[in-house]
């Protein structure tokens, strides 16, 4: 219907241009005089022109999109490049060319701009988005119009070039605030994992990227002439699975930024973790370690999503074995309250925050309730992780 729409609106200029032109004509031939067809030769070329604009192909535009990079880290700056190439040099008195932003990078109006063609064949459009959000942004259209000097008549194309750019959270190493008094907000807080290991290999197996280099078994390499991984028998308490709470909260962003960086701080210290987003979709990683496997769970992270049904599943941390558990959440509500497992000693909730963001009172009354069903809530923000009580 749009479209229709704009062929119509089209259409109706193209016949004021006719009909303006033949009344200023008619104007010349019944009135005559020098005045009349001074008017009517002084008009001519621009209807002329008005003309070969509506007849020129604008669809005959080669367009390219360049992007400075397909896979940046949330806050980086995007830089992005259109050329448009034609053979044939019409001279075009004006250009607006505007790279159609998505919903998810939001109105920009860096990405239009407007230039003076005439008769150059190449023409070339930089902008830069800085600070681009996290998610998996998709430039599907750049967007071409022109018309002539008077503005009688204008012309659009569209032009479909796909190009995706995939934004993953900032994560860094966690780093957990000395010990303090006991009771006492800010104290020191324990990490929810522990890197224990025996000391006897249980098996070997084919080398896989991202597995240690201390774990190498040399031995066996040389016999096989092939790199060997020894596989030890890990402690089951010293597995990690971290549960995401997907409802809808102020600091969404910074629980994901901060689960982000607390499986690559449980996997850089070597203790295998695993992964579940607890949203409608309930996307579920398995134990394992590796570099590999952190790529996958950030790149499930990189397009997380709030969820209105979050579904929890019953309650969180039963049926996990004996993995350690960490609840990663923006706000502290009493469903998640309702939800947390009381039987579990190696339970923590981590409650993220941005950098100047303080812990509403009800949140305070809630910790309380969570620290008597002997479940730790502990704050993350600026990968820095203190007690809440």
């Amino acid at each position: 219907m749009r479209k229709k729409m704009h062929w119509l609106l089209y259409g109706w200029k193209l016949l004021m241009l006719a009909v303006l032109t033949a009344a200023v004509f008619s104007y010349a031939m019944f009135q005559g005089g020098f005045v009349s067809w001074f008017l009517f030769y002084a008009f001519l070329p621009f209807t002329v022109y008005a003309g070969l604009v509506a007849v020129y192909p604008l669809r005959a535009f080669q367009v390219t999109r360049d992007v400075s990079s397909a896979q940046l880290t949330s806050g980086d700056r995007l830089s992005v490049t259109i050329r448009l190439t034609r053979r044939l040099p019409f001279p075009l008195t004006y250009m607006v060319i505007e790279d159609v932003m998505p919903e998810t990078l939001g109105e920009r109006r860096s990405a239009k701009q407007l230039v003076f063609p005439w008769f150059q064949r190449k023409l070339t459009l930089q902008y830069e988005l800085p600070q681009v959000p996290r998610g998996e942004h998709h430039l599907h259209t750049i967007r071409v119009r022109t018309g002539d000097v008077l503005g009688l008549l204008d012309k659009t194309a569209s032009f479909s070039v796909m190009d995706t750019v995939l934004v993953f959270p900032a994560y860094g190493p966690v780093h957990y605030k000395p010990q303090a008094a006991s009771g006492e907000e800010g104290a020191g807080a324990g990490a929810p994992f522990q890197v224990h290991r025996t000391a006897m290999a249980a098996s070997v197996r084919n080398y896989q990227p991202g597995d240690r280099f201390s774990a190498l078994d040399w031995k066996t390499s040389a016999r096989r002439n092939e790199l060997m991984t020894k596989e030890f028998d890990p402690l089951q308490s010293m597995n990690m699975i971290l549960l995401l709470d997907c409802r809808p909260s102020p600091s969404f962003e910074a629980a994901v930024s901060a689960s982000a960086s607390l499986l690559y701080t449980a996997l850089v210290k070597g203790s295998p973790a695993g992964f579940i987003s607890l949203g409608s979709d309930r996307t579920v990683f398995p134990v394992r370690e590796g570099e590999r496997h952190f790529r996958q769970m950030l790149r499930y992270l990189a397009s997380a999503l709030e969820s209105e049904e979050a579904d929890a599943g019953g309650r969180l941390g039963k049926e996990l074995g004996k993995a350690s558990v960490a609840v990663v959440t923006g706000s502290l509500t009493e469903d998640l309250l309702k939800q947390a497992d009381p039987g579990r000693a190696d339970m923590t909730v981590f409650l993220a925050k941005e950098t100047n963001a303080a812990l509403s009172e009800k949140e305070r009354k809630l910790a309380l309730i969570f620290a008597q069903k002997n479940i730790k809530v502990q704050m993350i923000r600026d990968k820095r992780v203190s007690h809440v009580v």
